[in-house]
């Protein structure tokens, strides 16, 4: 009998547990499901985002290797107004720009490379973006410009660079010291780039003190 009340006693105590947590812990739970599928739904519908832009960036590159540079610039513009978000698009803004810099059309150039840093979630590519301005900039003799632009660094991996084009504007603007200065950094920064190394210290020796 004791052992039956004891029982009893435990169901009582149950219910009331129940009675008193069991919407606390049902909310918990639906909170749970809910976040569990809402983290689902967006894994997917990133992964169907990435499949489209990667198949449509797949075709330009397929009308580009044809030489049909206006049929690949149509599913370029493709990827900037309808995935911007993706590096697909940024790509294709830089293969834009790159276009336009070989028909000397800067201004377009410039505008392609600025919407990679406005749309960029990756700061080496905003980074690339800033250094491709900045070299435009020095062939359109607005050096001044080009070093404001390069004051802002967000991925330290690309200082090297940073300071060979401010070498660059510093040499257009004639400051022949803080061309040296600027160019001696990059040679310390890029102690392996041996494609560019050899330029570097062409530049380098030339602005010697």
């Amino acid at each position: 009998m004791t052992d039956y009340l004891t029982e009893q006693e435990q169901v009582q105590q149950l219910k009331k547990w129940v009675k008193t947590y069991g919407f606390t812990i049902l909310l918990g739970i639906t909170i749970a499901l809910l976040i569990t599928s809402g983290w689902r739904y967006w894994q997917n519908r990133e992964t169907k985002t990435l499949m489209h832009a990667s198949q449509i960036y797949d075709r330009m590159l397929s009308m580009r290797s044809q030489n049909n540079t206006e049929a690949g610039a149509i599913q370029a513009n493709k990827l900037l107004t309808r995935y911007p978000k993706t590096s697909y698009a940024q790509m294709a803004a830089f293969l834009l720009a790159r276009d336009a810099v070989l028909q000397k059309d800067y201004t377009k150039a410039k505008a392609q490379l600025h919407w990679v840093i406005e749309h960029s979630s990756h700061m080496s590519m905003r980074e690339i973006a800033r250094i491709r301005i900045a070299r435009i900039l020095i062939n359109e003799n607005q050096a001044d410009a080009a070093l404001d632009l390069l004051k802002t660094v967000e991925d330290h991996h690309y200082i090297g660079l940073i300071d060979e084009v401010k070498g660059d504007a510093y040499l257009l603007k004639n400051d022949k010291k803080s061309a040296h200065d600027a160019y001696g950094l990059a040679l310390k920064e890029l102690p392996n780039a041996e494609v560019s190394r050899p330029l570097l210290e062409m530049k380098f020796n030339n602005v010697a003190m």
